[in-house]
């Protein structure tokens, strides 16, 4: 079968016969509105491919140069890309479902409002790549190149990015919900008024950050790293913010009603008028940080350690300050009805629980 004279007909026939599209090339083939169903391509050559509003069921291309293809519209499904070069191909309002693409180049690829599901990207190399207003929705990019990527308004509705240095991506308007981003650098980013929601930031790097307004609520920050960052008024209600790393921090109007602080460190932390209701401190470590004003009714901060702490006009109604050790502890016209203290014959039976914790 010469490259010459091939056609639709020819393709169908290899279907039937279940043999692959093996070393042609399709040239000019137009693809656009086509079904393709169960089909192996290899080492095939299809630059500038036309197969907007087309149909792949189950098709594998495997070593072919697809640079330039035009998948606009078109649904795919259980598809892969394996070492293909896809670069500058376009993927505007397509559908994947299911499609894997493996050691692939997509580079300045452009996937403006497609909507991806339960698909997996794999030492892809995705620099440039723009997915504007795109959904990716349970689908995993790992080892993948990401630098000059491009998240504009884009949704992540429990994606997969872990370990993503995204200094290096346009994250303007991101949606991120129960999201795995953990390890992920975002030092020094302005990301203001992103919604963070639900998110896996386990050991993310915030240093520097501008998070006013940032809605991470839910989010698990468990050793995390705050230094020199704003929140000014972002939402971290019901966070996991265990063993986390505050310094230099300005976090004044936080929102961080039920988020567990256990065994987090901070220092030079501004926290004035936090509405921290119901906020677990428990084992932390407090040093000059400001609750001027917060509210902190039935917080918790037993077996908390610290000095230079603010708690004037705080709202402290019953918290527990049980074993708690705080040096220059500031509660001028602070409201402390049923505030509870240490409770002796608890600490008796924490003894040795507490031992163990001892390094």
């Amino acid at each position: 079968m010469s490259a010459d004279t091939i056609s639709w007909d020819d393709v169908a026939h290899l279907q039937r016969l279940g043999r692959p599209l093996h070393g042609v090339d399709l040239g000019g083939l137009d693809g656009s509105g086509r079904m393709l169903d169960t089909l192996l391509l290899n080492q095939v050559t299809w630059r500038g491919a036309r197969l907007l509003g087309s149909r792949l069921q189950h098709v594998t291309f495997v070593d072919c140069d697809l640079r330039e293809a035009d998948f606009g519209g078109a649904v795919l499904e259980g598809c892969s890309f394996t070492r293909c070069k896809l670069s500058g191909s376009c993927w505007e309002g397509a559908s994947l479902q299911q499609c894997a693409f493996a050691l692939a180049d997509l580079s300045a690829s452009v996937w403006t409002k497609a909507e991806i599901a339960l698909s997996a990207f794999t030492q892809v190399d995705l620099r440039g790549a723009v997915f504007a207003h795109a959904i990716l929705h349970r689908t995993v990019a790992t080892q993948c190149e990401l630098t000059g990527l491009g998240l504009v308004h884009a949704t992540l509705a429990q994606a997969v990015i872990p370990q993503a240095d995204f200094r290096t991506i346009d994250v303007r308007g991101l949606v991120a919900q129960a999201a795995v981003l953990q390890g992920s650098r975002f030092d020094g980013m302005d990301l203001r008024g992103l919604v963070l929601q639900r998110c896996l930031l386990d050991g993310a790097d915030f240093t520097d950050a501008r998070l006013d307004g940032t809605d991470l609520r839910e989010a698990n920050l468990r050793k995390a790293v705050l230094a020199r960052t704003s929140l000014r008024e972002a939402k971290l209600d019901r966070a996991l913010l265990l063993e986390s790393q505050w310094s230099d921090v300005d976090a004044a109007g936080l929102a961080c009603e039920g988020a567990l602080f256990q065994s987090a460190d901070l220092q030079r932390v501004s926290l004035t008028g936090a509405h921290a209701t119901g906020s677990v401190w428990d084992h932390a470590r407090l040093v000059d940080v400001d609750f001027d004003q917060a509210v902190l009714t039935y917080a918790r901060f037993d077996h908390a350690v610290g000095e230079r702490i603010n708690f004037c006009h705080a709202r402290l109604d019953h918290a527990s300050f049980h074993n708690t050790r705080f040096v220059d502890a500031d509660l001028r016209a602070a409201h402390t009805r049923r505030m509870r203290g240490t409770s002796s014959p608890r600490l008796v039976a924490e003894a040795r629980a507490l031992a163990l914790e001892t390094p």
